[in-house]
C-alpha cells in the first residue's frame, strides 16, 4: 500500500531529495551543495554530471536515515531551477557546463536579436506577445541564441539542449530526455499559449527547432526507476517517474497558488518571484511580465528577480564573519543572528539604502548593467541598518513586480503567500506585509518547490484528481502577518528613496561600471 511521494529539487545552490506523506508532511529528505563557478565577471556554470550524482546521493541518504520502506513511494517527480541550459552530443555527453539563470552572457546578443527581429519587420513587443518572454539576460533562449554564435563548433554537435528536469528524468530512468512543457516560453521560440516550439520563430533566430527537447505536460508519466538506478538510490526499481515542473511554478502549487481567488505567491529565495494564477491565456500590455504554464494546465504570470535573497547571502559572506562564527560555536543559525542585528535599526533603517541587483535588474527594469549599491550611508551607519536596508530593498524589488503585475490586469492580491530562506523569519515577513500592503501568510512545509513536485507526482499516480485536490489535503497555513497603516505610509517614502536611487545610477553610473568590469 503507498503511503508516500517523492520529489528531485535541482536547485540553484544545490539538489534536494523530499519524501512527503499524504498530508504533505515531510518524512524524509537530504540536501547537498552543487559547486558552482564563475568563469569571468557575469558567467555562472555548474556541471551537470555533479546534479547526477548529488541526486542520487540525496535520495538514497534521505532513504537510508528514514529507514522508509521505498516501495510505498507512489511516485517520483523533477523540480529544477528554471532556464538553466546545457547542450548535450547524441551519445550523452555534456559539451559545456550548465550555463546557470544567473549567467549574464546572454546580454551579448541582444543587439544581435534585435537585428533579427528587425530583419522581419518585427519589434520586442511582437516577440513577447509571441512567446511571453522579452529578450533578457536571464532567459535561456538568449544563451542559446549566444551558443550558435559565440561557440559554433559547440553548437554544431549539439544533439539536444536541455534542463536540470531532463538531465535527472533520464538519470533516473525515463527513455529520451523528457523536459516539461510549462517553461519552454523561455527559450523565446514558442507559442506562448500552447508552449510549443515555433519554427518561424527558430527560423527567425537561425536556430535549429530539432536541438530544442521533447517536452510532455506536468503529471505526464515518463518512465520507471530502472534496476540500476535503484541499486545506487535504494529506491525500488519500478517506481513510476512523473514529469514535473520550474522551481517557482512547483513553489506557487506547494503553497497553493493552483487558482484561488485573490492569492498570489512571492518567492524571497536566491531568485525573487511574484506569481500571479490564470486559467485562461494572460499576456502583459507593457512586456514586462513573463508567461508560463503552471502544472495545473493554465498559466502563470511573473516578475522575477535575479538576486533575492542571494543578496543577503552576499552581505553574509562580505561583512558577517563574526556572525558566521558565532553561528557555528552556537548552533544558532547565521540568518537569524543577522537578522536579530537588522531588527535593531528602525523602519527605513536610518536612510540606508539597498539596490539588490548583484546579477543584474530584471522584471521591470530589464538593466543588465545594474550593480547591487549600499546607498546613504554616514559615520552613524551601523551594521544593522545595512542588514535591515537589504531586508528592504530586496522586497521593494517584489513591490515592483506586484505592481508590474497590477498594471498586466491582476487584481489586488488580498493575500501572498511567501516562501524562500526570507519565509523563515518573523521581522523579514512582517517587512514583507508592511511594504506589500497586504497580508502575508507562510505555509508549514518551507520547501515549498519540493512539495509542489511531490503533489504532482501525486496527482500522476492517482492518490489526488488535481491539484486543487492535492492542495486541499497537502498545503497548510503556518503563520499570518497584516500590514501596520502607520508603518505602510513610512515605506510608501522609503520606497520613493529607494526607486530615485536606482534612476540617479541607471543613466551613466551603471554603463561606466559595467564597461569598466568587462575590461
Amino acid at each position: 500500500m503507498s503511503k508516500y511521494v517523492a520529489s528531485i529539487d535541482a536547485g540553484t545552490m544545490g539538489v534536494r531529495c523530499a519524501i512527503f506523506d499524504f498530508d504533505g508532511n515531510q518524512v524524509a529528505g537530504d540536501y547537498y551543495e552543487t559547486p558552482t563557478v564563475y568563469p569571468k565577471p557575469g558567467w555562472v556554470e555548474q556541471d551537470a554530471n555533479d546534479i547526477v550524482h548529488l541526486a542520487y546521493k540525496a535520495v538514497r541518504d534521505a532513504l537510508a536515515k528514514s529507514q522508509i520502506d521505498a516501495t510505498q513511494i507512489a511516485g517520483l517527480s523533477f523540480t529544477n531551477q528554471r532556464t538553466t541550459m546545457v547542450p548535450i552530443d547524441k551519445d550523452g555527453n555534456f559539451l559545456t557546463n550548465m550555463l546557470l539563470w544567473q549567467d549574464l552572457r546572454g546580454a551579448e546578443i541582444f543587439d544581435w536579436a534585435r537585428q533579427r527581429l528587425a530583419e522581419r519587420g518585427m519589434t520586442e513587443m511582437d516577440l513577447y506577445n509571441r512567446c511571453g518572454h522579452p529578450l533578457g539576460a536571464v532567459q535561456c533562449g538568449t544563451r542559446a541564441f549566444w551558443l550558435k554564435e559565440k561557440m559554433p563548433e559547440v553548437y554544431a554537435k549539439t544533439y539536444k539542449m536541455l534542463t536540470p528536469h531532463a538531465i535527472l528524468a533520464h538519470a533516473f530512468g525515463a527513455e529520451g530526455y523528457p523536459e516539461e512543457n510549462s517553461d519552454n516560453n523561455w527559450w523565446l521560440v514558442t507559442k506562448c499559449d500552447s508552449f510549443e516550439f515555433d519554427p518561424e520563430l527558430c527560423e527567425i533566430f537561425g536556430m535549429d527547432i530539432e536541438k530544442y527537447p521533447e517536452s510532455y505536460a506536468p503529471g505526464t508519466r515518463i518512465g520507471q526507476v530502472t534496476e540500476e538506478v535503484a541499486a545506487k538510490t535504494g529506491l525500488a526499481a519500478g517506481t513510476p517517474l512523473f514529469v514535473g515542473s520550474g522551481d517557482q511554478q512547483c513553489g506557487a502549487a506547494g503553497v497553493g497558488n493552483s487558482g484561488e481567488p485573490g492569492l498570489g505567491s512571492v518567492c524571497l529565495g536566491t531568485a525573487g518571484l511574484c506569481i500571479g494564477y490564470s486559467a485562461t491565456p494572460v499576456r502583459d500590455p507593457n512586456g514586462k511580465c513573463h508567461v508560463l504554464g503552471h502544472p495545473s494546465g493554465g498559466y502563470t504570470m511573473e516578475g522575477h528577480a535575479s538576486a533575492a535573497a542571494s543578496s543577503f547571502r552576499w552581505l553574509r559572506n562580505a561583512i558577517s564573519q563574526l556572525e558566521m562564527t558565532t553561528a557555528e560555536l552556537s548552533g544558532i543559525d547565521v540568518y537569524d543572528i543577522m537578522t536579530a542585528t537588522a531588527a535593531q535599526s528602525p523602519v527605513g533603517a536610518k536612510g540606508t539604502v539597498f539596490l539588490p541587483w548583484l546579477a543584474g535588474a530584471a522584471c521591470p527594469h530589464y538593466d543588465e548593467n545594474a550593480r547591487g549599491a549600499l546607498i546613504g550611508m554616514t559615520l552613524g551607519t551601523t551594521k544593522g541598518d545595512m542588514l535591515r536596508a537589504a531586508m528592504e530593498g530586496i522586497c521593494f524589488e517584489m513591490r515592483e513586480m506586484l505592481t508590474a503585475l497590477k498594471a498586466a490586469g491582476f487584481s489586488d492580491f488580498q493575500r501572498l503567500r511567501v516562501t524562500g530562506g526570507a519565509a523563515h523569519s518573523q521581522l523579514w515577513n512582517q517587512i514583507q506585509a508592511n511594504i506589500y500592503g497586504c497580508r502575508v501568510e507562510t505555509v508549514e512545509v518551507g520547501e515549498a518547490t519540493a512539495l509542489g513536485a511531490a503533489m504532482i507526482a501525486a496527482v500522476g499516480a492517482g492518490v489526488y484528481q488535481d491539484l486543487a485536490e492535492a492542495s486541499a489535503h497537502m498545503v497548510h497555513v503556518k503563520d499570518v502577518y497584516d500590514p501596520d497603516p502607520e508603518t505602510m505610509a513610512k515605506y510608501d517614502q522609503v520606497f520613493e528613496v529607494w526607486q530615485a536611487c536606482y534612476e540617479g545610477l541607471a543613466k551613466e553610473a551603471y554603463p561606466k561600471i559595467c564597461a569598466f568590469q568587462a575590461q
